[in-house]
């Protein structure tokens, strides 16, 4: 077992999500963040403003895909999250100047720990250049598959780095 696979929690996962809008995204995997005592109260409030004044939508071969994430503070235990969606929501470009990015796949990264964040937001985006694994979540069918995928994936990420 790699680092990453302890920071996966099926309930953490959502397919097929009716969401409308990014905050709608955010109430959806905050909450289950909130109510599993991994996150604060103010959890949703953090994502929100951090997405406001930082977006994180990114746009790749064959998605556009999220990696929202807050200061370390509003989390107690490190946790990622993915939710891909029936229709697409529009976020904001990373790094970008107002551009938009209609978004399928949403990752989570909800780290406890500054450096934490940075090490799954690097692992996430090297992964989601991949686009084999990108048309594999897009057609995830079930959370234990979502589980899988995501524990091997993550956890080979982490076991390179580590020899």
């Amino acid at each position: 077992m790699g680092l990453m696979s302890n920071l996966l929690d099926k309930e953490l996962i959502v397919l097929q999500s009716n969401a409308q809008h990014y905050s709608d995204v955010f109430k959806e995997l905050g909450q289950t963040m909130i109510d599993k005592g991994y996150a604060n109260a103010n959890y949703i409030e953090g994502l929100l403003e951090r997405e406001a004044n930082f977006p994180t939508g990114i746009q790749v071969e064959t998605a556009g895909i999220a990696l929202p994430h807050t200061d370390a503070s509003f989390v107690k235990k490190s946790k990622i999250g993915l939710l891909v969606l029936e229709n697409p929501v529009q976020f904001g470009m990373m790094g970008g100047d107002g551009e938009k990015v209609q978004v399928n796949i949403v990752f989570l990264l909800g780290c406890s720990e500054g450096n934490q964040h940075l090490l799954a937001l690097q692992k996430v985006i090297e992964l989601i250049q991949d686009a084999d694994f990108v048309e594999k979540i897009l057609s995830l069918e079930s959370k234990n598959e979502a589980y899988e995928l995501l524990s091997s994936n993550l956890t080979i990420q982490l076991e390179e780095e580590v020899k």
